[in-house]
């Protein structure tokens, strides 16, 4: 039977791996949802078209105007590319030891890489973020730390459930030394 005083340890949430590693505390969480697969069909269809596009203006001998009037739409699908192939192979590296916080995404480079010293920062906290598209509405939650000098910095975004985001947040304030205190606008306990 449980009393006031029991504290029942978390389990570690679907979709994040943690180890102990020489360096420290490292956790992973891989970007792959199903969300990605829509994303990967249209850019095959999006890169599809203009790759259609351009065999037939290189095959007509078209004006340098029918080269040149895609030029942003072949820009914009390398980006839902590369967006679509970080989704499949991309993961977040959380290390936490010797002092430091460390986040890094990989294999393919995405911003948001940064090494913070545990000094700096105060506090940890958990967000949840609405985001209304035309298909309706999703809940995303970041994780977030708010340094010596009082500025915010994301740390970790677009995870896909709460118990994520608490979770790393409990992990890492405990393994870095930092007492959990309220902050305003955290997501609820």
């Amino acid at each position: 039977m449980l009393n006031d005083q029991t504290t029942i340890k978390a389990p570690i949430p679907e979709h994040i791996s943690m180890e102990q590693t020489t360096g420290g505390l490292l956790f992973s969480y891989r970007w792959f949802s199903p969300a990605f697969i829509f994303v990967a069909l249209f850019a095959i269809f999006w890169d599809g078209f203009l790759v259609f596009w351009y065999s037939v203006v290189t095959s007509q001998d078209a004006p340098l105007v029918m080269f040149l009037f895609p030029i942003i739409h072949v820009l914009v699908g390398i980006g839902i590319t590369y967006y679509a192939l970080a989704g499949f192979y991309n993961k977040t590296l959380v290390l936490v030891g010797e002092g430091k916080l460390t986040i890094q995404h990989t294999p393919l480079p995405w911003p948001g890489n940064r090494v913070l010293q545990a000094a700096d920062l105060t506090q940890l906290y958990s967000q949840e973020r609405v985001i209304r598209t035309r298909n309706g509405t999703q809940l995303k939650y970041q994780l977030n730390a708010i340094t010596r000098d009082n500025k915010k910095i994301a740390l970790m975004s677009n995870l896909t459930a709460p118990d994520q985001v608490r979770f790393l947040e409990h992990k890492i304030e405990e393994n870095l030394g930092i007492t959990d205190v309220p902050v305003e606008g955290e997501l609820p306990r």
